[in-house]
């Protein structure tokens, strides 16, 4: 049974969870406004959030499955035990879901298996393995639906929809919505009323349907307040604060954020009770109402520090930065934003690290240090260029697993087609035989041709993505071409300067440029590369373990049918010196017929 995750108070889990979301943060701020991205973390986080629990419960749960006689028994205390493990240890939580489904599966148990499955689609939903977690929706739809165990099913739908958000194919997952909507009002589900009704007004609010996205919260809200489920109360403040914030009426999101803090505080929610400070402290920048954004910015990040909460302590340091910025005490700016960056860097956060490097270079160029505003405006644009390059892999991603459920989508539809044309024969056969089963064969071949078409035009579309990508990095290296004649124009302007200050400088910004150049090439070619070709390397290595990195990334130039005249352009080499390096590494791999084409041997890999 899905429920919403309970609460754990282990710094460990909180920030495991966080890191997912904030990766979701980093692609949806490439493509959608900030209001956006805070709802779409107030969703993640309000579908996993309940009453805080005693680590007790769990001690005396994994007592009682010792005891336990009874498969029924057995399988309920495995699933309420993956629960409570969801939130910090995802492959604990795993362990006891598979158990519970093995034991559901040997005792016969309809319900339980079912309940099983739900619950391994929402852990690996959870853990961003959309894959997986679709194919165990399916699996419990089909068997809930079969069985007529509706609320499972409702569950089921819901998880499908969820994952359906996460690739940004809304019409999907409002469809899947709308039919688990049905369903709980069907069986008086309350509580399921009301998380979907929230879910839905999320699908409208990612699409700039404010109206509609309002109507569904504020509907969402009245339910949760009807059976007082207060963490319900608490997401329907938050998303409706977020829709207003969105709409600019920053007086009426600040009401509605302030409410959600208290029941927060009540609940002992800390980290969400920190994050509605965060917001009400933009709210109030945003109204010029600098002493309560101060004092709610300042709140926020000593519960961020106190629950070491790394990734919203480092973006409330950047809220706190822009704060002093804005209100003209640029000391102080630079000093929160440089714990930012620090914070970054420690955790490799690239947005933080990106917009920190953003204000200080402001601030440089502000003091009119130019030197240092270069080198920070370096250091941003580095980063722009890796959050470009995780859109791009989440983009793929999106399209490949896109591809794969339409494929499905679209075989389950021809199987249903081929039942449904059966029957209709077998009933239309006993009036005109002959005559109706030759016009449905051929209608079958019509169809079966037209979705192979189809399946065939998605296939040159994926393949045309990958060709894409190539056709970037081929684009980058070009770039980079021009960033090293760049260099070579540097060093002549430095030989015919004047001043030794002058040509130090003009010296230092040209090596700097040097290394950026060298070091994007081959990350930003060998990244591109196991993104298309994702095995390759493995393969390789697996058949050859004794080829160095120098050979791997020959090998991999080659795999792309690159000529030695392309390679020598862009890795600088002499074509001698890697006709040597061609002849050594067909030895390596054992190629001893002189007929041997390396590219064609390499291709088979």
């Amino acid at each position: 049974m899905i429920n919403d995750l309970k609460h754990k108070a282990t710094v460990t889990g909180l920030f495991c969870h966080l890191s997912y979301l904030y990766s979701v943060y980093i692609f949806m701020e490439m493509n959608r406004d900030l209001h956006k991205i805070i709802l779409l973390v107030f969703t993640c986080l309000f579908m996993y959030w309940s009453d805080a629990q005693s680590l007790e419960k769990t001690d005396s749960l994994q007592l009682l499955l010792t005891t336990a006689q009874n498969p029924e028994e057995k399988v309920d205390i495995l699933l309420e035990l993956s629960d409570e493990f969801i939130n910090n240890d995802p492959e604990k939580a795993l362990g006891f879901a598979t158990q519970a489904y093995h034991l559901s599966e040997e005792s016969d148990l309809t319900k339980g298996l079912a309940n099983s499955m739900i619950s391994l689609a929402k852990i690996n939903w959870t853990i961003t393995d959309f894959k997986t977690a679709m194919e165990y929706a399916e699996r419990a739809n089909e068997l809930a639906e079969k069985m007529d165990l509706l609320k499972e099913q409702a569950l089921a739908l819901r998880i499908t929809g969820l994952i359906y958000i996460e690739l940004s194919n809304f019409e999907k997952s409002s469809r899947y919505f709308f039919r688990s909507l049905k369903i709980f009002e069907q069986i008086d589900d309350k509580q399921g009323i009301s998380k979907l009704l929230s879910d839905i007004g999320s699908v409208n609010f990612y699409q700039d349907n404010n109206e509609k996205a309002l109507e569904y919260y504020f509907r969402s809200l009245n339910i949760a307040r009807e059976i007082k489920d207060k963490q319900g109360i608490a997401r329907g403040l938050n998303n409706i604060a977020a829709v207003y914030e969105a709409i600019n009426d920053y007086e009426k999101a600040g009401k509605y954020f302030l409410e959600a803090s208290i029941i927060n505080r009540e609940l002992g929610n800390r980290l969400w009770e920190g994050i509605n400070y965060m917001n009400l402290g933009t709210i109030n920048q945003n109204l010029e109402n600098y002493d309560s954004a101060y004092q709610y910015f300042t709140k926020a990040l000593d519960i961020f520090m106190e629950l070491q909460s790394r990734i919203l302590e480092a973006r409330c340091r950047l809220n706190l930065a822009n704060y002093f910025m804005e209100t003209g005490r640029f000391e102080k700016s630079m000093e929160y934003a440089k714990d930012a960056l620090e914070e970054g860097r420690k955790y490799d956060l690239k947005q933080v690290i990106h917009d920190a490097a953003d204000i200080i270079q402001k601030i440089y160029l502000q003091n009119g240090n130019k030197k240092k505003a270069y080198d920070y405006l370096v250091l941003q644009y580095q980063m722009k260029d890796s959050l470009v390059m995780m859109e791009n892999k989440a983009e793929l991603t999106k399209l490949e697993l896109q591809y794969e459920f339409e494929k499905k989508e679209q075989a389950k539809q021809i199987e249903q087609q081929k039942k449904d044309l059966f029957i209709l024969i077998v009933i239309i056969s006993l009036l005109v035989a002959l005559i109706i089963i030759i016009l449905i064969l051929a209608r079958l071949r019509v169809k079966s041709k037209n979705a192979l078409l189809r399946q065939q035009r998605l296939e040159q579309e994926l393949e045309f993505k990958k060709k894409e990508l190539t056709a970037n990095v081929m684009s980058l290296m070009k770039k980079n071409e021009i960033l090293t004649a760049i260099s070579e124009k540097l060093m002549t302007i430095r030989n015919q300067a004047a001043k030794e200050e002058t040509r130090a400088a003009i010296n230092q910004i040209s090596k700097e440029l040097q290394k950026i150049i060298d070091k994007e090439i081959f990350e930003e070619f060998e990244l591109r590369f196991k993104e298309v070709h994702t095995d390759f390397y493995e393969r390789l290595l697996e058949r050859f373990p004794d080829l160095t990195p120098s050979e791997q990334r020959l090998c991999a130039f080659l795999r792309l049918n690159m000529t030695t005249k392309e390679i020598a352009e862009l890795t600088g080499q002499r074509a001698s010196s890697l006709e040597t390096a061609r002849y050594r590494l067909r030895k390596k791999l054992g190629i001893t017929n002189s007929q041997a084409n390396l590219v064609t041997f390499l291709s088979r890999i």
